[in-house]
């Protein structure tokens, strides 16, 4: 992961995705770029609008250079920092501006302050989760910064589209030396349901399965249930793009498990 995108408003509820990116790229010797999205803001006269934009603008600036050179002295390993700031809606600019710039990944929170307008609100995670490439880290409002050392993966029922989707997670756990679960709710009991290939992709790293009946529970809450129980500091899950009926049941399962989530969720794109 040699390039990182945190997009972020500057809000004190983004730090802790400021956080999360700077120990990635310190753990992967990344270039870490701090990305912040000025939407137009609504107004009757053309002249306020311009007006109020540029404030906007301006004063995003002045924020981004005050976070950059607080960082800067976080940053070992040989990552480097650079700041943008892009004008458009946050989503689609986020999307846009990630597949342009060749990123690895995205960082960005659940919540936005009132200060900021709220640009950064869950809905623009699920917006960037639905239309990047790229794997998305989601990081919850306010929560405290904790190094990644127990990883769960919730898988589904559906194959991958190979060993690469896989990677990214791959990389993590030994960046960071980390121990991985495997966790499937097999809603059938009868202990099967997830890709048979996922431990030939897993390959040497730490990892265990682990397959509990989810009769009782919905998806997302057994997911939460099994976060918890494992303390985990990390929550992985796929998802896949493909098919309407499908796409929809698989927004529906990772937009309520991001809403949610205590810890950090990592989503990786089945192409």
């Amino acid at each position: 992961m040699k390039k990182i995108m945190v997009a972020t408003d500057y809000s004190e509820s983004a730090n802790s995705s400021v956080q999360y990116g700077v120990s990635l790229a310190n753990h992967f010797g990344s270039l870490l770029s701090l990305v912040s999205a000025v939407e137009e803001p609504y107004s009757a006269a053309a002249g306020a609008l311009i007006d109020v934009k540029d404030h906007i603008r301006d004063e995003a600036m002045e924020t981004m250079d005050k976070v950059k050179r607080e960082v800067s002295g976080q940053l070992t390993s040989g990552a480097t920092i650079d700041t943008h700031t892009v004008d458009g809606e946050p989503g689609p600019t986020i999307t846009r501006v990630a597949k342009a710039k060749d990123y690895n990944l995205i960082v960005t929170g659940t919540k936005g302050s009132d200060a900021a307008r709220e640009l950064f609100t869950g809905s623009v995670a699920n917006s960037v989760i639905k239309n990047s490439k790229l794997p998305v880290l989601v990081v919850p409002d306010k929560i405290p910064f904790r190094e990644f050392r127990r990883i769960l993966i919730a898988v589904d029922e559906k194959s991958l589209a190979g060993s690469h989707v896989l990677q990214p997670l791959i990389d993590v756990l030994s960046a960071y030396d980390a121990e991985l679960i495997v966790y499937h709710g097999d809603e059938d009991g009868d202990g099967k349901g997830y890709d048979p290939r996922l431990g030939q992709y897993l390959g040497d790293v730490n990892h265990r399965f682990e397959v509990r009946s989810g009769k009782d529970d919905s998806i997302a809450e057994g997911i939460e249930q099994a976060v918890k129980l494992h303390d985990a500091d990390l929550l992985v899950m796929i998802y896949h793009d493909r098919g309407f009926f499908g796409r929809l049941f698989n927004e529906s399962t990772v937009s309520k498990v991001v809403f949610k989530s205590t810890v950090p969720l990592l989503v990786l794109q089945d192409v």
